[in-house]
């Protein structure tokens, strides 16, 4: 008995399609989940993260999911980076990011077609993305799709840490962002958005997470990451400031990273 189904939605601004997404699943022999998504489109040497979310309840393929594998390719279908897990990786837990830059140099990409492929245990996800010139991410269109199968979903976000302090970020409605800010929760710190708009250009999507970075010896107070997720929900820009304080402390806060974006 096989098992199938296909989904898929395009979406169309001005004259041009931005996105589309695709996902089916087989049970018959050698076949596993397909899910893909894209076109994004990103400035060149760009920050991503990526991650796979599970919707509760799970409706189905609800054994563990397991991340072996993370590879960006060009458009000839070469890898360019790649990342193998000699442990896999719980996919709940993980995250996978990457800068658009050459591994070596550091130096952002060329412009053109890539393809972010994540292979797990049930099957493949993959992302198409598109590098640019920062003045053409407003004109690639205005919505980013996401695709998701039995439950399944990928996602893609432009990435910003505290190495991108300053930055003005080219976003498009729909697109997706994820801040992520090292520190240390069990010292009472804690990051936090000083910048808060009753109508916001980018709305925080779910509530903010911390994330204990894993020691070998099971250490506590190792520290870890604080993580926010926004998503692009109207045009127009949006000034960012994250203070790293106790929150019950009135001096000056012991970190700050400030950006904007402009969404269009």
């Amino acid at each position: 008995m096989i098992l199938s189904g296909l989904a898929a939605v395009g979406l169309t601004m001005g004259g041009q399609t931005a996105a589309s997404a695709s996902a089916r699943i087989g049970a018959s022999a050698g076949h596993g989940v397909e899910v893909s998504i894209g076109t994004f489109v990103v400035e060149r040497g760009a920050r991503l993260a990526v991650e796979i979310i599970r919707e509760d309840p799970c409706v189905c393929l609800c054994d563990a999911i397991l991340v072996t594998e993370f590879v960006l390719l060009d458009s000839f279908g070469d890898a360019i980076r790649c990342e193998a897990y000699d442990e896999p990786a719980d996919a709940v837990e993980w995250l996978g990011r990457l800068s658009l830059t050459e591994a070596e140099s550091d130096s952002p990409l060329p412009e053109g077609s890539y393809t972010l492929r994540i292979e797990t245990s049930v099957g493949t996800f993959s992302a198409a993305i598109e590098a640019v010139a920062p003045s053409a991410v407003a004109a690639s269109g205005r919505f980013s799709a996401s695709a998701s199968v039995c439950g399944l979903e990928l996602r893609v976000y432009r990435l910003v840490t505290q190495e991108d302090r300053g930055v003005d970020l080219a976003l498009r409605v729909g697109d997706r962002l994820m801040v992520a800010l090292a520190g240390n929760a069990t010292t009472g710190y804690e990051w936090e958005n000083a910048l808060l708009y009753e109508y916001a250009v980018l709305r925080e999507s779910e509530e903010m997470e911390y994330r204990a970075k894993p020691h070998p010896q099971e250490m506590v107070g190792f520290g870890g990451e604080f993580l926010f997720r926004y998503e692009a929900v109207d045009v127009g820009p949006q000034a960012f400031r994250f203070i790293y304080h106790r929150p019950w402390e009135s001096v000056d806060p012991e970190g700050v990273v400030e950006f904007a974006a402009t969404v269009d």
